[in-house]
C-alpha cells in the first residue's frame, strides 16, 4: 500500500513552489540509516507509515518506527506488505530449491505458499508474492504456467488460484486493494505480446485503459476506485492516474519533456500520486508527486514539493525516486544520489 496526502493550504504553497504562513502542512526528511549498503532498493509502506518492508538486494527486512530493522533473510526483488504493517510478501526459497511466492508474519515467520494446480517452474522460480490486502489475509502475484505468467490470488481458504490470462500469453497481478475488492497489473496483448493495464473484480478481467493500451497497473487505493501506473500516451510512457469518473490521465514528466519517461509507484486514497520521471538511458531520473486535487495538477519535482513545505534536503542529493507511500498520505519513502556517487534510501513526513 502506498499512500500520500496534502492539505489544500500545502497544495497552494506547492504550486507556487515558496513556503507560505497560511500552509498547514510541514514536511520533514531524513535519510534512512539501512542495515547493509545495497543499489537495488525496494520499499512497501503500511497504511500509517508506521511499519515498513524494505528489500536491499535481496534480503528482506522489516521497518518499525522507534525500533528500527529486523532481518527477515533472503527473497527475491518482490516486495509487498499488508495495510496494518502485520504481513510481508515477496519470493522466497523453497525446500525444492526453487523460488515460491511466501507470506511472512511474526507469528509464523516465512511460510511457502505453494503454487497453482497448472504451474511449472521456469528459470528457478514457480513465482513470487507481490502484495497484500489490508490485514494480510489475501497474497496476489505472479505464478508460472509455462509458456507464460498468470497472475494468482491466495488465501488460506482457497489456496493459490490462478487469475485469467490471454492464451499462450501472460498476465500479473501487481497490487490489491486494502478492501480485497480490486486487483490491479497488466494483461498482455493476444497477438502482439505487449502488456496492457487491468483491473480485476472478481475473476473478471477489465482492460480499463483500452482493448489495445501499452502499459501496466501498478497501484491501487484502498477501495479500489483509483489506479495508477505507467502507459503509453502517444507521446511516450508515462505515469498515468485512473478512476472511473474521469478516465485514463496521463502526467506527463517532470521536465515537461514528452522524450522522457515516468511510472507511477504509489497512490493515496485523496488521488496523490507518486513516482519516478526523466530518461532512464542517460539523462538520469528524479522521484516526483502528482496531486489529482490541485485546480491545475502538473507533475512536479518530489524534492522541490519537500523543501517548500521546510524538508531540509542537501542541494547535492538527488531524490532519485519514490518507491512507497502510506494509506494516509503522510509518509513516503525512495532512493537518493548524490554528486559524489553516494546512494541511499530515505525516509519524509508530512504533518
Amino acid at each position: 500500500m502506498r499512500k500520500f496526502f496534502l492539505t489544500l493550504a500545502a497544495i497552494a504553497v506547492v504550486s507556487c513552489l515558496a513556503v507560505s504562513a497560511a500552509a498547514q502542512s510541514k514536511a520533514t526528511f531524513t535519510k534512512l540509516k539501512l542495515p547493509i549498503s545495497a543499489f537495488f532498493q525496494n520499499y512497501a509502506l503500511s497504511a500509517d507509515g508506521n511499519v515498513m518492508a524494505v528489500n536491499l538486494a535481496g534480503e528482506m527486512f522489516r521497518w518499525v518506527k522507534g525500533n528500527g530493522f529486523t532481518d527477515l533473510g533472503p527473497t527475491d526483488g518482490s516486495i509487498g506488505i499488508s495495510a496494518d504493517g502485520s504481513a510481508i510478501t515477496s519470493g522466497i526459497l523453497g525446500s525444492d530449491g526453487l523460488i515460491d511466492a511466501g507470506i511472512w508474519k511474526a507469528s509464523t515467520g516465512w511460510v511457502n505458499l505453494g503454487h497453482t494446480a497448472k504451474g511449472c517452474n521456469l528459470d528457478g522460480s514457480w513465482g513470487d508474492g507481490w502484495a497484500l490486502n489490508g490485514d494480510g489475509s489475501v497474497v496476489v502475484g505472479l505464478a508460472w504456467y509455462c509458456p507464460g505468467a498468470q497472475g494468482f490470488r491466495w488465501d488460506a481458504f482457497n489456496g493459490m488460484v490462478g487469475l485469467s490470462h490471454p492464451t499462450g500469453h501472460s498476465s500479473r497481478a501487481t497490487a490489491i486493494s486494502a478492501d480485497s475488492s480490486t486487483i490491479v497489473g497488466f494483461y498482455e496483448h493476444p497477438s502482439f505480446g505487449n502488456r496492457r493495464p487491468v483491473r480485476w473484480r472478481g475473476r473478471k478481467a477489465d482492460l480499463f485503459a483500452g482493448k489495445n493500451a501499452n502499459g501496466e497497473a501498478i497501484v491501487v487505493s484502498t477501495d479500489g476506485s483509483q489506479i495508477a501506473g505507467q502507459a503509453d500516451d502517444a507521446t511516450g510512457f508515462h505515469a498515468f492516474y485512473f478512476t472511473d469518473a474521469t478516465g485514463v490521465i496521463s502526467l506527463g514528466t517532470v521536465s515537461g519533456n514528452d522524450s522522457d519517461q515516468s511510472s507511477a509507484a504509489g497512490i493515496s486514497d485523496r488521488g496523490t500520486v507518486v513516482g519516478w520521471s526523466g530518461d532512464r538511458f542517460g539523462g538520469g531520473i528524479e522521484a516526483f508527486f502528482w496531486n489529482a486535487n490541485s485546480p491545475k495538477s502538473k507533475m512536479r519535482s518530489m524534492k522541490k514539493v519537500l523543501i517548500a513545505l521546510g524538508a531540509k534536503i542537501p542541494a547535492n542529493v538527488t531524490l532519485t525516486n519514490a518507491l512507497a507511500l502510506s494509506a494516509d498520505g503522510k509518509t513516503m519513502a525512495g532512493t537518493w544520489q548524490d554528486t559524489k556517487g553516494n546512494f541511499g534510501g530515505w525516509m519524509a513526513r508530512i504533518q
